[in-house]
């Protein structure tokens, strides 16, 4: 915390306001190894990069991370041979949540993804009868949805700059890990507002701030560099209140991921999995002998219920026209 503090004094005069409420009161939270400083606003509690990174800097950081230096690496590519090897788990999660969007949307209509990927979410909406669009701003992913799914209308276009689709298009947009990322969510969030219908909803899913209670600055969601934005149920409810929605459903989840996990994580897991069935076995069984002398096993449900899950899965509808 004492390198936070510091950091924290020597950024006095480069401060950004807040992006809820434009407070400039904040408490140091951490300072990370890609020397950026995560605040905590006093006003809001919204967390976040303070000083937010120039757009050169995000820009030439993800394209490094996601594409690599050579052929086939970086995370685009492990992303997509992740869903390739794991089809039916994948299919399965998109389903669940495909499953709860009908719950409280039953006809099913125009949906847009924002931050799609590959397709590999659209493509499952898609063949539930929905009409899927998708915004994306990595190409090589708009080249695999589109031929390898046939997700036509999928734009290169990024929502931090605009979002180029007429008022009241939409009657789902989605944001699976994509608001922590961006620089303005709350300008964002009021695009979003503009293309949705009257009543239309807002899925939201992003790490949970609340889930850093025990491990405070060593938790999780801290320590990836693409992360500008740490939500907790009532900074992310303040925020969707100022861009025109309406929380109507909020549930978190996987709480055990980071209550205390100290290990840093990579975003897509493209470990092999052995074809040798002893080896699968002894895997196995060691994986459910640590889970059962784990207490958050046992624990876990009950952070999750009470609110402090590591993800935060948010379902808010258009209460509001925002000019």
């Amino acid at each position: 915390m004492q390198s936070a503090q510091f950091a924290f004094e020597s950024t006095r005069n480069e401060r950004t306001p807040c992006e809820c409420c434009g407070s400039l009161q904040f408490i140091p939270v951490c300072f990370r190894n890609d020397n950026t400083l995560v605040v905590h606003c006093n006003n809001c509690h919204l967390e976040f990069v303070n000083p937010l990174p120039s757009i050169e800097v995000m820009r030439e950081d993800y394209q490094k991370q996601m594409t690599g230096n050579v052929k086939e690496s970086g995370y685009h590519s492990e992303y997509i041979l992740e869903r390739q090897n794991r089809i039916q788990s994948f299919s399965k999660l998109y389903n669940s949540r495909m499953k709860i969007i009908e719950g409280f949307y039953p006809d099913k209509g125009q949906l847009l993804d924002i931050g799609c990927g590959a397709g590999f979410f659209l493509n499952c909406a898609k063949e539930r009868g929905w009409t899927c669009h998708g915004l994306e701003i990595l190409p090589e992913y708009v080249q695999y949805a589109k031929k390898n799914f046939g997700l036509a209308d999928i734009r290169l276009e990024s929502i931090d700059e605009s979002l180029s689709y007429a008022p009241n298009s939409f009657h789902v947009v989605t944001l699976w890990d994509l608001i922590e990322h961006l620089r303005h969510p709350l300008d964002c969030l009021k695009r979003i507002n503009r293309v949705l219908k009257p009543g239309g909803l807002l899925i939201i899913w992003t790490p949970n701030a609340k889930n850093s209670i025990f491990l405070k600055e060593n938790w999780l969601g801290y320590g990836i560099h693409q992360h500008l934005y740490f939500f907790s149920k009532d900074s992310l409810n303040e925020l969707l209140k100022k861009a025109g929605f309406k929380i109507i459903s909020l549930k978190t989840d996987k709480a055990r991921k980071g209550l205390l996990n100290r290990k840093g994580t990579r975003p897509y897991d493209n470990s092999e999995k052995s074809g040798n069935p002893l080896e699968r076995f002894m895997r196995s069984a060691k994986r459910d002998l640590k889970n059962t002398f784990n207490p958050l096993t046992y624990l876990g449900p009950l952070f999750d219920v009470t609110g402090y899950g590591f993800n935060l899965f948010v379902i808010a509808s258009k209460h509001k026209e925002i000019i």
